[in-house]
């Protein structure tokens, strides 16, 4: 593997600084001179790498979906057997780690701005697709092994995405971690029920 340009480090660090200030204040009242601010550089070397706040707004999305990506994969990979990734997946999707791997109001933030954006909802999208792809063989693998009952590999992937996006979206609202934990157990213990033979 390369090293990373000086480019490439340059704006990742943009987009770093560029989490904390939407985090703090929200897409609405980011810039690209608040961003330069608290980097305590000059907002002419930000334009040198992102022309516009769109532009550096669709590569935040893109970094923002890429580390969710790269997270769900480690995590995955570290479990040996279909039983250990079943249990590893389950504990993912409805586990605190998850919930709090990145500001659920960014992100939210972002998929508002799918709606809007078309590059932007591609990107989501394809977060989404490659997601799924992830999760269907594993639950092909937990088919085989008897783990789950016999059914379409990718109503098993979409059911887990939805059972997720649902409990985060649902718990971003409500907002007490006493409730998330008592949420997600509820829903970790129905898709059990759901899945397993």
């Amino acid at each position: 593997m390369g090293r990373k340009s000086k480019a490439d480090v340059r704006k990742k660090e943009i987009l770093e600084n560029f989490y904390i200030i939407l985090n703090e204040e929200g897409f609405e009242n980011a810039s690209i001179a608040k961003i330069a601010k608290i980097m305590d550089v000059n907002p002419s070397l930000l334009i040198h790498y992102f022309k516009t706040k769109e532009e550096m707004v669709i590569a935040f999305v893109e970094y923002l979906l890429g580390r969710y990506e790269v997270a769900f994969k480690e995590q995955m990979l570290g479990a040996q057997s279909p039983q250990e990734r079943f249990n590893n997946v389950l504990d993912i999707m409805f586990g605190e780690d998850w919930l709090n791997f990145s500001d659920q109001t960014v992100f939210y933030a972002c998929y508002y701005l799918s709606t809007r954006n078309i590059r932007i909802k591609e990107l989501f999208k394809t977060m989404y697709i490659k997601f799924r792809e992830v999760l269907i063989p594993h639950a092909q693998s937990w088919m085989d092994a008897g783990i789950i009952k016999q059914t379409n590999p990718e109503n098993v992937a979409d059911f887990l995405i939805i059972m997720n996006e649902g409990l985060t979206y649902y718990d971003k609202l409500m907002g007490d971690i006493d409730g998330f934990r008592r949420r997600a157990k509820f829903l970790k213990e129905a898709v059990i029920k759901s899945l397993v033979a």
